[in-house]
């Protein structure tokens, strides 16, 4: 009996933390700002106390008063006298040229910024104009027009507008209102399907319509030859 009330305590501060981060918000980790990630923190070590001193009902409320705290913060940083506060861009390169003492305030060494560097795709500084750090931590790259890719437009190539991919079909359910939203219906979607030898939606594990006007399937239990990856 004492098992099972101990895994109905888990079950029960799992819904609430659960509850709680996705009130907080759908960031990823990378993304989170200093507050968001320290009540994250703090919100799962209140959620575990109930499973060592057995008592859910003072942990749940302590959940929702850090969820409530953390979005009245965030409610705060959308005005203007918040801005920045939390933490600020850091320019770390200009022109080439290391920035050492916003570097070492980012807490960022010289082979940490030249990784992050070459997985923007510049191996060069000197084909950087500016690297940014982001208050999420990420690294924004600006490069020297010269670095810079050619763009369609710069070359004057006509380009197909820019469009969602929308699913018809997924694991056997039709989408009824993509359907509708691109004015198609059910018998238009079977026709399309037997081009692909399927007479069934439920056959069909991904129908996907892409911007270009191309349905694509991927039909259910198709076995496929994979090749050795070592």
């Amino acid at each position: 009996m004492e098992i099972l009330i101990y895994i109905l305590r888990c079950i029960i501060m799992l819904v609430v933390t659960w509850t709680g981060v996705r009130l907080i918000g759908k960031k990823s980790i990378a993304e989170m700002t200093s507050y968001d990630l320290a009540a994250i923190m703090l919100l799962t070590t209140v959620a575990a106390e109930p499973l060592v001193y057995k008592i859910s009902s003072k942990a749940t409320v302590g959940v929702f008063a850090l969820v409530i705290c953390t979005l009245g913060i965030g409610h705060l940083s959308l005005k203007k006298f918040f801005y920045n506060i939390d933490t600020k861009p850091a320019i770390v390169v200009v022109e080439g040229k290391i920035i050492e003492k916003e570097l070492k305030k980012a807490r960022m060494n010289l082979p940490l910024l030249m990784s992050e560097l070459r997985i923007k795709g510049y191996q060069n500084l000197s084909d950087i104009k500016y690297a940014i750090i982001e208050p999420s931590g990420k690294m924004s790259v600006i490069p020297k027009s010269q670095a810079s890719p050619i763009t369609p437009k710069e070359m004057g190539i006509p380009t197909a507008p820019v469009n969602l991919s929308f699913p018809l079909i997924i694991d056997g359910e039709v989408d009824n209102k993509n359907l509708n939203f691109l004015k198609k219906d059910r018998k238009w979607l079977l026709n399309q399907l037997k081009a692909f030898q399927v007479g069934d939606f439920n056959e069909v594990l991904l129908a996907q319509y892409d911007s270009s006007g191309q349905l694509f399937v991927n039909v259910k239990n198709r076995e496929m030859e994979t090749p050795n990856i070592f």
